[in-house]
């Protein structure tokens, strides 16, 4: 349909990071992480969330990373490839004793805008 806009697939990842490791990983990853991802074929923007409640029961602070895929299939060949793989070393290598991920896949269901107001 030609009004449609193109909706995008959006790949999640919550991370937990410990306290005394927050200000280095939220450097490292603005800094390197989240560019190098944008880097990679299909993807078209990032953003990353402080969840509002902020910690979770142990203390480990809250964040949400949103990557932007121009497709499901674009999203699907970064995770089939290699950068993935040399991407999620490095964090695990910088982080992973002080980090916790989970991952998810969006799909598009609906979107809208505001009316011009």
């Amino acid at each position: 349909d030609e009004g449609v806009p193109l909706m995008r697939t959006i790949y999640l990842v919550k991370a937990e990071v410990a306290p005394e490791a927050e200000r280095a990983w939220n450097e490292w990853g603005s800094r390197h992480h989240i560019p190098e991802v944008l880097a990679e074929p299909g993807f078209v923007r990032a953003a990353k969330y402080r969840l509002e409640e902020g910690t979770a029961p142990d203390g480990w602070i809250a964040y949400c990373i949103l990557d932007e895929a121009v497709s499901r299939e674009a999203l699907e060949a970064y995770l089939s490839g290699d950068a993935v793989k040399r991407l999620r070393a490095d964090q695990a290598a910088r982080f992973g004793s002080v980090l916790r991920l989970s991952r998810a896949i969006l799909l598009p269901v609906a979107e809208a805008e505001a009316p011009p107001r």
